[in-house]
C-alpha cells in the first residue's frame, strides 16, 4: 500500500507537486489555497485534530488526491470541516475508486474515527450519488447553478431584470471589479470590514480573507464591488477555476439596503465570467430550498436561495454523504435531526 501513496503530513512538497497534476480541470473547491482556507477555518475553531490527506498513484502518476481532515469534537473523532462535508475524493482514473475508498477506510480505523462525512461538487456531474456504493448515509441536498451559456438578461426573473436596470440607469452607481491584473490589499480588507459590519459580528478571522487574497492575485478569483456616489457599498467574491465558477462571498453596508444591490453585481458579475470561459456558477447554500439531513434553512436563508434562483440556471443534485463507525454518534446525530427537521415543521 505504501509504494502507492503519498500522504501530505509525511512529504508536503511531492503531495503538492502531484495534486497540481490532479486538479487541473478540477473545481476551485480543490485548489490548494482552498484547502490551506479549510484548514485554517477548523484550526481556529480548535477542531483541527490531524491532516490524512493523501495522493494515490501508480507508476508515478496520480490518479487520485483525497483531502482528508481530522477533527475533534466532544468525544468522537470525524473526517469533516467544521463539523461539515469535506470535498469528496478527487479522481482521474475512477478505476481505483474501490481501492481509495478502502484505503479511507482503514486510515479511519486506525485513527479511532467515528464518522466521515463526504460532498460531491455538483459541477462533477455524476449520475448518482456513487458514496452509496461504500456504504455511505445518503444525505444529499440540491444546488442551483447559473447556466452562462443562456441569454443572461432574459433568463432572469422579471423582477430581478427590473432591479438590475434601476441601478443601470442611475448615475450615482459605479460597478468595478478587482482580479489578478488590479488587485489591492485596500480594497480587499473594506470588503472584509464591511463583511464584518453586515454579519453584525467577526464571522471569520484574518488569515482566512487573506487567502482569498491570495487567489485573486493567482488568478482564481474576482472581487466585485458597486459604488455609490464615490462609497464602496457591497461586495461580491467569486473564486473560479477551469470552467467553473462559485459565488463564494458577499457584503453588503445595511445603510444603504433600500436598494437592489445584489441583483447587479450578480449580473455583472456573470457577463465577467462569461467572458472569461465560464460556463457554470455553483451559488452555493443556502440554494436549496427545504430542510433535510443537516441542512435547516431559516427564514432569511430561504430568502436568498430565492434570490439566487432568479437568475438563469436549475437545479442539480449535490450528492453528500455519511458514513458512521459509531452508533452511540448515529444515534445522536439522528436525535439532532429529529429536533432541528421537526422545528421547521408547520401545520398547513
Amino acid at each position: 500500500m505504501s509504494d502507492k501513496i503519498i500522504f501530505r503530513e509525511k512529504n508536503e512538497k511531492l503531495f503538492w507537486r502531484y495534486w497540481e497534476k490532479l486538479n487541473k480541470q478540477a473545481s476551485y473547491r480543490y485548489l490548494s489555497l482552498s484547502l490551506d482556507a479549510y484548514l485554517t477555518i477548523s484550526k481556529n475553531r480548535s477542531l483541527l485534530y490531524g491532516d490524512k490527506s493523501f495522493i494515490y498513484y501508480k507508476d508515478d502518476k496520480p490518479l487520485a488526491g483525497v483531502f482528508l481532515p481530522i477533527e475533534k469534537n466532544g468525544k468522537y473523532f470525524a473526517m469533516s470541516i467544521k463539523n461539515n462535508y469535506v470535498n469528496a475524493p478527487l479522481f482521474i482514473d475512477y478505476s481505483v475508486e474501490k481501492e481509495v475508498f478502502n484505503i479511507i477506510d482503514d486510515i479511519a480505523k486506525d485513527n479511532n474515527v467515528s464518522k466521515i462525512m463526504f460532498v460531491v461538487d455538483p459541477l462533477e456531474n455524476r449520475a448518482y450519488n456513487y458514496l452509496q456504493k461504500y456504504n455511505y448515509l445518503d444525505t444529499s441536498i440540491l444546488v442551483y447553478i447559473i447556466n452562462l451559456e443562456e441569454d443572461l438578461f432574459n433568463s432572469c426573473r422579471r423582477n430581478h431584470r427590473r432591479n438590475i436596470k434601476k441601478i443601470l440607469n442611475n448615475n450615482d452607481f459605479l460597478i468595478f471589479y478587482m482580479d489578478a491584473k488590479n488587485p489591492s490589499y485596500k480594497i480587499h480588507e473594506e470588503y472584509r470590514e464591511l463583511h464584518h459590519k453586515c454579519s453584525g459580528r467577526v464571522t471569520r478571522d484574518k488569515k482566512s480573507f487573506d487567502l482569498q487574497f491570495e487567489k485573486l492575485k493567482q488568478g482564481n478569483a474576482t472581487l466585485f464591488g458597486l459604488k455609490y456616489k464615490n462609497k464602496n457599498i457591497a461586495y461580491i467574491y467569486f473564486e473560479y477555476s477551469a470552467d467553473k465558477a462559485i459565488s463564494a462571498s458577499a457584503a453588503d453596508d445595511p445603510d444603504y439596503s433600500k436598494f437592489p444591490l445584489y441583483h447587479i453585481l450578480m449580473f455583472s458579475a456573470m457577463e465577467y465570467l462569461k467572458k472569461k470561459g465560464i460556463k457554470y456558477i455553483d451559488t452555493g447554500n443556502p440554494s436549496s430550498p427545504s430542510p433535510q439531513i443537516n441542512y435547516y434553512p431559516d427564514e432569511k436563508q430561504l430568502n436568498i436561495a430565492h434570490f439566487k434562483r432568479g437568475f438563469g440556471g436549475d437545479y442539480k443534485n449535490q450528492f453528500r454523504g455519511i458514513k458512521y463507525f459509531s452508533k452511540d454518534l448515529f444515534k445522536e446525530d439522528m436525535e439532532g435531526f429529529i429536533k432541528n427537521y421537526s422545528e421547521t415543521i408547520i401545520d398547513r
